[in-house]
């Protein structure tokens, strides 16, 4: 039976070091890397909540902003009505929030949580953590904002309160980009 330990537990002999273990191939047993600022976010499709799918390359031209959550995740939850404000000011300027749920929740718990946050940006099933593993996300909320060319430039993993200050200013400066210099593929 387990136990949790406190400062006066004592642990039996070699399990230091096997806990040592557990705790490093699990820290670092993400298939892949997160994208660096920089380089080319992978691509990916996905279906929507509601129903039909969205791809990541459908959206080239324009800024995006990835939200890798889970419904039982509480930071999650405090960023959320963040990144609907974000949404609802910059989705007319060519930003496009897609909110990606982790963890492979019950339908009626995610249509319940979406409308409990007020959420209005679409939401994407990820089974299996397939996306989250291409993006290699480690922490819940990740997000991460994806230029118009689709360089991502831009990745916070967890969240406190404020951050969402830096994922806007990341936004803002893809977006007065894209405006300067319009992609190839974008449509007029």
């Amino acid at each position: 039976m387990l136990r949790p330990l406190s400062r006066t537990s004592s642990l039996p002999n070699g399990s230091v070091s096997l806990l040592s273990l557990v705790v490093a191939t699990v820290a670092f047993a993400s298939p892949v890397a997160a994208p660096s600022s920089g380089a080319e976010a992978p691509p990916f499709s996905a279906t929507r909540m509601e129903g039909g799918t969205i791809s990541l390359e459908s959206l080239r031209g324009q800024v995006v902003l990835l939200d890798f959550w889970a419904v039982g995740c509480p930071p999650c939850r405090i960023e959320m009505p963040e990144l609907e404000k974000i949404h609802r000011r910059y989705s007319a300027k060519g930003l496009r929030v897609l909110g990606i749920t982790e963890m492979d929740p019950e339908h009626d718990d995610l249509v319940r949580a979406v409308a409990e946050l007020g959420v209005t940006y679409p939401i994407l099933l990820d089974p299996g953590a397939r996306i989250a593993n291409l993006y290699g996300v480690e922490a819940h909320p990740t997000s991460v904002v994806i230029d118009a060319q689709g360089i991502t430039r831009f990745v916070n993993a967890g969240y406190l309160k404020g951050e969402e200050k830096d994922i806007e200013r990341a936004i803002r400066k893809a977006l007065d980009k894209a405006k300067s210099s319009p992609t190839p593929d974008a449509k007029p």
